[in-house]
């Protein structure tokens, strides 16, 4: 197995030193005044949703719905991520900024394609916790020459933009076994903001470092710590009497894994916080409004001081699980008569919400789920509506031409307690046009799969969206027709950009299922066997362009005989309850162990039900010694401290949870050779 692993390193190696080509003398000049005029122009794609609101439109429109029919692919190029892609793209001028999986970053050349740089971080993935958030990075932000990454053993590291050297490298949290880096970072004013995932004990809050040093000028802490100790400011001070229960302050919460946004207009950072933990073994209950968890809260980016916050999870439906917050979008619009400078956001639970930016008050909110029966999807196997319609991270676009908000959301049964992750089996997707002025649907398309990619729209009156199907698509931004596909074979989890160069548009767009939801939740309800297994690949599209699609040979693989089910019923029941327990189910596929349908190394989270004879052979070893940890799989009686904390594993509860998993792989076994024939993927198509 080792070998293997090695020699699929050194061929990659290989590969990628083969396509490496020069950086230009001066690589990533992005300033203050750059990002705003650009965002005029459309030429690059400077920041996260290609301006400071991060609105996910451009001005460019060469590409029309009446020309689109000659966009065609000039380029494409495999990247080297074994959990796939979901990241936005940064362009700056001719040169292509992204990540990967163990938080490696990539310089690519936007005009041929070509590798210019690779870099990796070597992130320690020692605990559950770490190798989580390593393994599916949300992307980089470039500022002033430096490509800034966070890692998922959190720590933030400048990189040299034109030679892929490390210059800086600051740690972000206190602990780093407690949580780790998967969002993208922000930049604006000379410093680069990141938090990270709270949803673990950690004690959330967002930092601010000098862009050019990496050394801390501000955090800002999301829940307030031990009373004992006294508090940071006032503001945690107050928000101390929100939180009750015995040991409160241990229970932690609050992250900010993704949502952060960079307003020069009022000056302020503002972001959306996750809900409050239950503490390091889950075993703190809380209650109370618990400040400033499952809120947006906005602070003065040059001194991290308090501006205000908003509590949207009061308007989340009663028991909702998580009403986390998500995208932050900031832009103006003319509401009665007035131009209002405003946040728009859309939680969990579905409810668009707009606000004052500077004030933080709130002018209006109403859940995306309140718009015609005829935009519903089809009920449910057993009869039940569709109720619920919610958002997740993935980016909305708001249209500076039509006015309207572009929103990937996902609708499902109004039966909160059998969701997971935010979507339950019975949920499929929906890509909603919504007028936040109105507060209403102007067009929504159904879709497959839950989990699809953002959104981008451009002034040539487009919107483009990928689908977890592996279909990239174009709509009419005016009545959502569709005008233009291509079936790219795989999984479409990342969100599109287009720049321009040398006078051409340019659409890019990473394709390779690369969520974190593929660690915890079924990838069938993602993904097709097929895109499931689709390559990590970078496409570019331009009018005119006449490049062969290539057509990924994904063929699925047949789940391995298992060895003899010869474990009682109840000892089967009994490795279910391990497994759950330790939290086997995080990683690999949720908790049928639905993953991602092959048994793959190497950066990627194997499938359970994949396992192959050998590795049953060495299943004590590596669950209970450990052999596996530097790759991120923890030993759980290795004697080395994990997080979240775990009780030691007993012998008899190894081989419990192994008799689960040989019950499992057998009713895959059997579904697989008697119910599924070979699947082989088609070839694209672009289809018009």
């Amino acid at each position: 197995m080792e070998v293997w692993r090695f020699l699929t390193s050194a061929v990659a190696a290989l590969v990628v030193s083969a396509r490496v080509t020069a950086a230009p003398a001066s690589v990533g000049n992005v300033t203050d005044a750059g990002i705003v005029s650009q965002s005029g122009t459309g030429e690059n794609w400077l920041v996260n949703g290609g301006d400071f609101g991060q609105a996910h439109f451009s001005p460019l429109k060469s590409i029309t719905r009446q020309n689109i029919d000659h966009l065609g692919l000039t380029w494409w190029l495999d990247i080297d991520s074994p959990m796939g892609l979901a990241v936005e793209p940064i362009v700056v001028d001719g040169t292509i900024f992204l990540s990967g999986t163990l938080d490696r970053v990539f310089a690519i050349d936007a005009a041929s394609g070509k590798l210019r740089w690779r870099f990796d971080p070597h992130v320690r993935m020692s605990n559950i916790n770490n190798s989580h958030y390593a393994l599916t990075n949300k992307g980089v932000a470039v500022w002033n020459g430096m490509v800034f990454i966070g890692t998922g053993d959190c720590r933030m590291i400048g990189i040299d933009a034109a030679s892929g050297k490390q210059v800086w490298e600051s740690p972000i949290c206190v602990d780093s076994t407690q949580t780790g880096i998967g969002g993208a970072p922000r930049v604006g004013g000379g410093k680069v903001y990141i938090g990270y995932g709270g949803d673990t004990a950690a004690r959330g809050s967002v930092v601010a470092l000098d862009a050019k040093t990496g050394k801390l000028v501000w955090r800002f802490w999301n829940v307030p710590g031990d009373p004992s100790k006294g508090f940071e400011n006032k503001t945690l001070e107050m928000a101390a009497r929100t939180w009750h229960g015995k040991d409160w302050w241990r229970a932690g919460g609050g992250g900010v894994w993704e949502p952060i946004t960079y307003d020069p207009k009022t000056n302020l950072l503002i972001y959306g916080t996750q809900d409050p933990s239950e503490g390091p073994e889950d075993a703190i209950e809380t209650s109370g409004e618990r400040l400033f968890t499952n809120c947006i809260v906005a602070v003065h980016a040059d001194s991290g001081q308090f501006a205000w916050y908003f509590p949207t999870k009061k308007y989340a439906p009663a028991g909702y699980p998580s009403p986390e917050n998500f995208h932050v979008l900031v832009s103006d619009l003319l509401i009665k008569g007035e131009m209002r400078h405003v946040v728009m956001t859309v939680p969990r639970f579905g409810s668009f919400f707009v606000f004052d930016a500077q004030s933080g008050k709130l002018i209006s909110e109403k859940s995306l789920a309140q718009r015609p029966a005829t935009q519903l999807s089809a009920p449910t196997a057993s009869g039940v509506p569709r109720t619920t319609t919610g958002h997740t991270w993935w980016p909305m676009s708001y249209s500076r031409s039509t006015g309207l908000v572009y929103i990937p959301t996902y609708d499902d049964v109004d039966d909160v307690e059998k969701t997971f992750g935010g979507y339950g089996g019975t949920a499929v997707g929906r890509l909603i046009a919504w007028d936040p002025i109105k507060q209403s649907a102007r067009w929504s398309i159904a879709q497959q799969f839950p989990v699809n990619g953002g959104v981008l729209s451009t002034a040539g009156g487009l919107v483009f969206q990928g689908e977890g199907t592996g279909e990239f698509s174009a709509y009419a931004a005016d009545s959502g027709h569709k005008v233009w596909s291509v079936k790219t074979g795989s999984a479409i989890e990342s969100i599109p950009v287009t720049f321009s160069l040398k006078g051409e548009q340019y659409i890019l767009l990473p394709v390779g299922l690369g969520s974190a939801s593929r660690l915890f939740a079924a990838n069938s309800t993602m993904a097709t066997p097929e895109t499931k297994r689709g390559p990590a690949r970078l496409y570019a599209f331009k009018l005119g362009a006449t490049t062969s699609f290539p057509t990924p040979h994904v063929v699925v693989p047949r789940v391995p005989k298992p060895p003899n089910r010869i474990a009682s019923d109840d000892m089967v029941l009994k490795g279910k309850e391990i497994f759950l327990k330790n939290m086997c189910w995080t990683c690999h596929g949720g908790w049928e162990l639905d993953g991602s349908g092959a048994w793959i190394l190497n950066g990627a989270v194997p499938d359970l039900r994949y396992m192959p004879p050998e590795v049953h052979d060495q299943f004590l070893a590596i669950v209970m010694g450990g052999s596996r940890r530097p790759y991120g799989m923890v030993g759980f009686a290795d004697g080395q401290s994990n997080y979240p904390v775990i009780t030691p594993m007993t012998l008899a509860e190894a081989n419990a949870l192994h008799a689960f998993i040989i019950d499992l792989q057998w009713k895959a076994y059997n579904a697989d050779h008697h119910e599924r024939p070979d699947h082989n993927i088609s070839t694209p198509e672009i289809q018009r």
